[in-house]
């Protein structure tokens, strides 16, 4: 879905934002990171009303813990991040702005470790810290509706791009280097919290498996590469993996929860 953008709107937009200090009109991202967690509690309200959460407080809380020890590791830690599970079968996981995360019950439940779990959770945190999505659509034509949310000119756009992102479980396409960049933190973040990162090399391994049969929605918002494969896992043997897990307590219950949705 694509939307025609204003150019009053936009230029007001940049110009009410750079007076606020968080961008220019030649930056990278137009959103200070205070807006962006404002867009987030909107999206996360409309978001919530359109999918289908797992009811499911173990299953929640289990993801919710892991995403949030990793949270903690950034320097974006002082600010609220909500985890949620999806109750679809597809195999997905995606971040929206400020600080939201949901993981599809059929990617719990098609992983095999604990480890490539907090792959995929990590991956996401890592698009979210690095703002990749409001820096995506800065420059595209969605950023219209960005616009309107953060001036409170539509208040209709927060559930416009709640559609969108519902619709198609991503908020932009990353670019190649976005991926890159989100797996190489995220291998760190997994390291951080004590998850053996060679998880991530394995859960793109085994999706891309599956893939052969098509349909692994994961791919179509995140492309895989055979390079991509391959850096993650030299990123991982990189790593002094002493003492990092690939498994833990906790994490065959939670799977079997996400295989009864």
């Amino acid at each position: 879905m694509r939307f025609a953008t204003p150019l009053a709107l936009v230029f007001l937009a940049a110009s009410a934002l750079s007076l606020s200090g968080c961008a220019t009109i030649g930056g990278a991202n137009y959103y200070s990171v205070d807006q962006e967690w404002e867009l987030g509690q909107q999206l996360e309200v409309e978001l919530n009303s359109q999918l289908r959460l797992a009811n499911d407080a173990a299953l929640t809380g289990y993801v919710r813990n892991m995403g949030q020890r990793m949270v903690r590791q950034t320097t974006f830690g002082d600010r609220p991040w909500r985890f949620y599970v999806v109750a679809d079968d597809a195999i997905n996981a995606f971040n929206a702005p400020g600080g939201l995360v949901y993981v599809n019950t059929g990617l719990i439940a098609s992983v095999g470790s604990a480890a490539e779990l907090a792959g995929a959770i990590a991956h996401e945190i890592a698009h979210g810290i690095e703002r990749h999505g409001t820096q995506r659509v800065s420059a595209a034509n969605e950023a219209n509706l960005l616009a309107s949310v953060v001036l409170g000119s539509d208040p209709n756009a927060a559930a416009q791009i709640a559609t969108q992102i519902a619709a198609q479980g991503a908020f932009a396409r990353f670019s190649r280097s976005d991926e890159r960049e989100a797996d190489e933190i995220g291998v760190q973040l997994m390291a951080a919290t004590g998850y053996d990162p060679e998880g991530l090399a394995l859960l793109l391994e085994r999706l891309a498996e599956q893939e052969q049969g098509g349909g692994i929605e994961f791919f179509r918002t995140h492309p895989l590469s055979s390079e991509r494969m391959e850096t993650v896992r030299q990123l991982a043997a990189r790593v002094d993996r002493r003492g990092l897990r690939m498994d833990e307590s906790g994490f065959a219950s939670a799977r079997r929860a996400a295989q009864r949705y």
